[in-house]
């Protein structure tokens, strides 16, 4: 008997001290493993991703850009335009367009100018319908504005780019029918070659 009680002493005193032992030691949580180098490089592409399908998105909404042949790519935030533009003001435009897309930190505008004009010296059937009733919906737009009431104007378009001709009586008919054709849904862009009467050479 006294054996077993002193066997039992001794358990018990065991038991006590891996107590005491096990509560004095800090709690620790267990480590995360962690994350891979390439979690960070992942992440800035998506972002950068992103910011570049905004930016398109943003040109496709634009009146001047929807249609204009214009690349863009991100790195880092840092947008990089590349593409044909038919004049500097489409090349602003693109500029302001993608400088106003949230979380782009700086365009660089490589857009050349020039080619898109010429690059295509033909139309599709479609292009040409298309082209066609935007010459017909210039030219309603220009007869619903009573300030160009007797103007002689002719409308032409190719590939959305839209150019005036005809005869006006003065200066503020001229302003305001290149405005009107500006701001008509679908163009790209206006040339103008009218010609104000009583001046002999119409401004390109």
């Amino acid at each position: 008997m006294i054996k077993r009680f002193v066997a039992l002493v001794v358990l018990l005193g065991f038991a006590a001290a891996g107590l005491y032992y096990w509560k004095a030691q800090p709690t620790r949580l267990p480590k995360l493993p962690p994350l891979p180098k390439s979690f960070g490089a992942a992440a800035g592409d998506l972002r950068d991703a992103a910011i570049t399908t905004a930016v398109r998105t943003a040109f496709s909404l634009n009146r001047i850009t929807a249609q204009l042949p214009i690349e863009a790519a991100t790195s880092a935030g840092v947008v990089r335009l590349s593409g044909d533009v038919p004049d500097d003001p489409a090349r602003a435009a693109a500029q302001r367009v993608a400088e106003a897309v949230p979380e782009v930190v700086r365009v660089v505008n490589d857009l050349k100018l020039g080619r898109a004009a010429s690059g295509r010296s033909e139309r599709t059937l479609i292009e040409s319908l298309d082209d066609e009733k935007l010459a017909l919906q210039v030219r309603l737009a220009l007869s619903l504005n009573r300030k160009l009431k007797g103007a002689g104007l002719e409308v032409k378009a190719f590939h959305a780019a839209v150019t005036l001709s005809g005869r006006v009586a003065d200066p503020e008919q001229k302003a305001t029918a290149i405005e009107v054709a500006r701001q008509t849904s679908g163009v790209s862009s206006v040339t103008d070659a009218i010609r104000v009467a009583g001046q002999d050479t119409a401004r390109p």
